[in-house]
């Protein structure tokens, strides 16, 4: 790559990733508000009802990431101009005392949830490494990475406390049990990526089910289009902007390389379109047009396996002998000589040897915690230079099935309808229940909606299935 960054990550073909979801993949995505409401009838045959006859849900949950202060945001992006050593900068310890661990700090896996555990294992190594005697650590956040850093700071004979803003652990490891469901729901992370190269699964006290992202599109017109061929065209001009933009002097969007290239010449711009927000805006989190065309493209490849209600267990699991504060929000970090301070919003302060901070990136952007002294420049640096993406879910289930479809994944071809890709979970779960995600500008779009106008727009992007007889 004549203009790009020695050494660069080996780029995904991203269509070997069709269907791939990321931290909600890492990251995927997350704390969130949500909502339920109730009420609904029964469903009755899809193909002998009328126009606007979806009957209203028995129950009705999302995810709001960006409005929730515990996060801000789902999981991290590598925008135009960055590249991954801001992840190795912000990973890097400060003073000896200050160690940084989450999904953003990992280079070889962010935006997973692998990726934050795998953080919070070598942040509590690298502590390790500092010690000639047992230490008092401070850990900053109860979710995956914070859990593993405690875990095996405290397996090392450390005294360890983490604080957790929330009333519970797992952070952007979301399980909700709302009343009358009858399975748990995953506000953030749902699946569990490249499965080969990764032991999650076997750690989890929840049931997994395998996930192979059968495709049903639809087309404008209503007509069915054939799954994931229907991408083709639009992931080749997609790789081929890719490889375009590698021998190119200098980073630019994944949009910018697509026109520039000219490699989506003679590829329906509907189907682009379709293809960018399904495969790119709800994998990322993030936009063509925000992505970097040299760095985006992170993530992970291999199976998947879908979390049918417990991915919250991971935490649960390596927090169980460790002393957890919860509703404590740190509000300062101070380093004093070779110690630290960290004091709570509430004036509450907790002295020890080390802090291993592990908040999401959106709250370190925020400067919810206030550093002192100001961090190092190249730890600032990485924290305003990453983007923090966002993917938000729909989740919806009724007494009865109105649909006969049972591919997995079902896409609609039509920009107009924010709540265009959903996930059947009914042969999953045995139960009538569609998962919807939204991301990038549009999710950021609907943040702000009451609960009354995300159900409507759902509701109103699955008619266009029901009147397509599925």
């Amino acid at each position: 790559m004549p203009g790009a960054p020695a050494d660069p990550i080996r780029r995904r073909v991203l269509l070997a990733g069709l269907g791939a979801v990321a931290f909600a993949s890492v990251a995927p995505a997350c704390s969130s508000d949500s909502a339920e409401s109730d009420g609904g009838s029964e469903g009755d045959d899809a193909s002998s009802r009328p126009s606007d006859s979806i009957p209203q849900p028995s129950g009705f949950v999302r995810s709001n990431w960006s409005q929730d202060p515990s996060a801000l945001g789902a999981y991290s992006f590598l925008p135009v101009g960055a590249t991954p050593e801001r992840r190795d900068a912000l990973a890097a310890p400060v003073a000896g005392v200050l160690f940084f661990a989450g999904e953003a700090t990992w280079r070889a896996n962010p935006s997973t949830v692998h990726g934050a555990q795998a953080s919070g294992a070598a942040a509590a190594e690298a502590v390790s490494r500092t010690a000639t005697d047992r230490l008092d650590v401070v850990v900053i956040g109860a979710g995956v990475a914070g859990a593993r850093a405690a875990a095996d700071l405290d397996a090392a004979g450390h005294r360890v406390i983490v604080v957790e803003s929330q009333a519970t652990v797992g952070g952007r490891t979301r399980t909700v049990r709302p009343e009358g469901w009858p399975v748990p729901i995953e506000l953030g992370a749902s699946w569990v990526h490249d499965i080969d190269a990764s032991d999650l699964a076997d750690q989890l006290d929840a049931s997994t089910v395998e996930f192979d992202y059968r495709s049903a599109v639809l087309a404008t017109d209503g007509e069915r289009l054939p799954g994931t061929a229907t991408d083709a065209g639009a992931a080749t001009a997609v790789d081929d902007a890719l490889a375009w933009a590698e021998e190119q002097p200098g980073d630019r969007s994944l949009a910018q390389a697509i026109e520039q290239s000219g490699s989506a010449r003679g590829v329906d711009p509907a189907l682009l379109a379709h293809f960018l927000r399904t495969e790119v805006s709800t994998e990322y989190g993030a936009d063509a047009d925000e992505l970097s065309a040299w760095w985006g493209d992170e993530g992970t490849e291999g199976d998947d396996l879908l979390v049918t209600g417990g991915y919250v267990t991971l935490a649960e699991h390596d927090l169980r002998p460790i002393d957890v504060r919860y509703g404590w929000t740190a509000a300062t970090v101070a380093i004093e000589d070779d110690a630290v301070a960290v004091t709570s919003a509430s004036g509450e302060v907790l002295r020890a040897d080390r802090v291993v901070v592990t908040v999401p990136l959106g709250v370190l952007q925020a400067g919810t915690i206030a550093f002192t002294p100001a961090l190092p420049a190249a730890t600032q640096a990485a924290i305003d230079g990453l983007g923090v993406a966002l993917l938000d879910k729909v989740w919806l289930r009724w007494d009865e099935p109105w649909w006969n479809e049972e591919a997995e994944q079902w896409t609609l071809v039509a920009d107009d309808e924010p709540y265009g890709e959903w996930f059947n979970l009914q042969g999953a779960t045995g139960e009538p229940v569609l998962l919807g995600l939204i991301g990038g500008q549009a999710a950021r779009d609907q943040a702000g909606r009451s609960d009354d106008d995300v159900l409507a727009s759902c509701l109103r992007a699955l008619q266009r299935f029901a009147d397509a007889s599925w």
